[in-house]
């Protein structure tokens, strides 16, 4: 789970944050304070072109270096290269992360914070600068974690801790150097079994899932036939649906009738329909892929959705919006981000999980303000008093607040 994103000098972010980093986690415990965190269900809201698309980008951005190199991620999906994407190329890109993961050997829960720093290098090509990954421990097993650096690189050479992952302490770091400067070094040892707590990060950032279900994408693999055979997870954008089905149903009858019968009852217009695949042919329905991809066996770390309400009838987004919601409580260290413009698919969340982004579009770049709904106290009250956040939206409560002081 993700507690808090700082982006900066990228796409239309200077400096700009959604959530806590450590040290305001740390800061947060020893004032007896609770900031705002990114949540098991966030939405985020804001006037067209204010950041919100552009935020899941950085982040897909940052998924494709771990996985594939910077150099490789500037340039599949149709990015326009690294110099093209960075406001200031005399400046380092810089992307922080901060985490709640489950450590799989304690069953705890795990704190850490990833920092990657990419640079344009004279030839315009993106270079790795700085790299660097600090846990919470439990240091002397009171329950009171302190921060410890298990990786600190520049330019491709520094420290790494040696693989006791979290029992790790000062002086049990080695020097480290890579020579190829457009891998992570995250992406190296969070492939070797004995680094658990990159082995750990690198799992939660490669399983991020982007939805596109609601995009013009979704069309000719499956329409088409696509590639026969069973497939374990929906592709981003839930062409591979058929090839999905015929996996479950093939590892169990039992389980492919549970999963198909439920997600068909909370669908009335699908309840008359018994071949299920060619239904989806003809008529596609993308709640049913929602539906799906939130009961897959191995659930996403973290799903990014555009507009999951797009083309969804009111009360579909009702149904849509309860199970995201059963999604997050049932898989305690996952979460679902996801964009809108619609009142109704927030009117059951609360303050703390809306994330309003804004804009002043007085320079090109930059200029994004990223603000919770819970730090308005006008809104807490209207909150408390029963009032529902959609309905909060769409009252202007949750607009500029540059508006109310014209």
């Amino acid at each position: 789970m993700i507690l808090g994103i700082e982006i900066e000098n990228f796409d239309v972010f200077d400096k700009d944050r959604a959530g806590i980093l450590i040290d305001d986690f740390l800061a947060d415990r020893e004032n007896g304070a609770s900031r705002n965190q990114l949540r098991g269900l966030n939405a985020l809201i804001g006037r067209n072109s204010t950041g919100k698309t552009s935020f899941m980008g950085c982040l897909a951005f940052l998924k494709d270096t771990v996985s594939v190199g910077c150099a490789e991620a500037s340039i599949i999906y149709g990015r326009p290269g690294f110099a093209n994407m960075t406001p200031d190329v005399s400046q380092p890109s810089v992307f922080r992360v901060f985490f709640k993961l489950e450590d799989l050997k304690t069953g705890k829960a795990k704190f850490i914070q990833y920092e990657l720093a990419i640079v344009t290098s004279k030839y315009k090509s993106p270079v790795i600068d700085s790299e660097k990954i600090i846990v919470l421990t439990d240091g002397d097993g009171d329950g009171k974690r302190e921060p410890f650096t298990i990786l600190d690189t520049k330019h491709g050479k520094g420290t790494i801790a040696d693989p006791l992952g979290s029992i790790a302490r000062e002086g049990s770091v080695s020097e480290i150097s890579i020579e190829d400067e457009h891998l992570t070094i995250l992406s190296l040892y969070g492939k070797i079994t004995g680094y658990r707590d990159f082995v750990l990060l690198h799992k939660e950032i490669n399983n991020w899932f982007f939805c596109s279900f609601s995009s013009e994408e979704q069309s000719t693999y499956f329409y088409d036939g696509g590639a026969p055979g069973g497939h374990k997870h929906l592709n981003s954008t839930g062409s591979n649906v058929g090839n999905v089905l015929e996996y479950i149903k093939m590892n169990g009858e039992e389980e492919y009738e549970r999963i198909v019968t439920e997600i068909k009852d909370k669908i009335p217009s699908m309840k008359r329909n018994k071949n299920l695949p060619l239904a989806l042919k003809e008529s596609p329905n993308k709640l049913f892929l929602y539906l799906l991809l939130l009961r897959d066996s191995n659930p996403r770390s973290t799903i990014f959705i555009e507009t999951p309400d797009k083309d969804l009838y009111h009360d579909m987004v009702d149904v849509l919006s309860d199970e995201m919601r059963e999604y997050t409580i049932n898989n305690h260290y996952c979460q679902i981000i996801f964009t809108t413009h619609n009142p109704y698919i927030i009117e059951t969340m609360s303050p703390k999980e809306i994330w309003i982004f804004e804009r002043t579009f007085e320079t090109n770049e930059g200029d994004v303000i990223i603000r919770c709904a819970g730090e308005d106290p006008l809104v807490n009250e209207l909150f408390k008093q029963g009032v529902g956040m959609g309905a909060i939206w769409y009252g202007g409560h949750l607009d500029e607040q540059s508006d109310e002081n014209d």
